[in-house]
């Protein structure tokens, strides 16, 4: 999944802090001010007024804009993803999980799917180990520590 699609996903299309919905009145705010960092972690979807008044500091603070944008972290990597991550970075092992409730954080590359567990009937992998990637503590370290 391109990034850009992630972040208005997270969103559900609207901006991050009013709400305001509609595609031609969203933009991609870089929270570091450098364009050219396109990471999931550095975006957040604005409407056109939110995004003016970050830029010219006028209402918005960038400890609101970042505190929303821990929520909107927390939300698309769920509670369960974020305690798998945090109890696998911990114990340097893994985690044994059903692989339903990460794989979406394999697709971020935030944790890697290391090896089957246990099989129920015709399903191989009805628990595997998953493993934190280095991206995976970066997140962890920068947003949840």
């Amino acid at each position: 999944m391109k990034t850009s699609d992630l972040i208005y996903i997270e969103t559900d299309d609207s901006c991050a802090i009013c709400g305001a919905k509609g595609i031609g009145i969203l933009s991609e705010h870089h929270m570091d001010s450098n364009r050219s960092n396109n990471e999931y972690d550095n975006l957040i979807v604005l409407c056109h007024n939110c995004h003016h008044k970050i830029t010219n500091s006028k209402g918005l603070s960038e400890e609101e804009i970042i505190d929303r944008k821990r929520h909107l972290i927390n939300k698309t990597i769920t509670t369960y993803g974020l305690n798998a991550m945090k109890i696998a970075k911990r114990n340097n092992f893994g985690v044994i999980a059903m692989p339903f409730l990460l794989y979406h954080l394999v697709d971020l590359g935030y944790m890697s799917k290391e090896e089957d567990q246990m099989g129920y009937g015709d399903q191989n992998d009805a628990t595997a180990r998953f493993a934190i990637t280095e991206k995976g503590k970066a997140i962890l370290d920068k947003w949840f520590a």
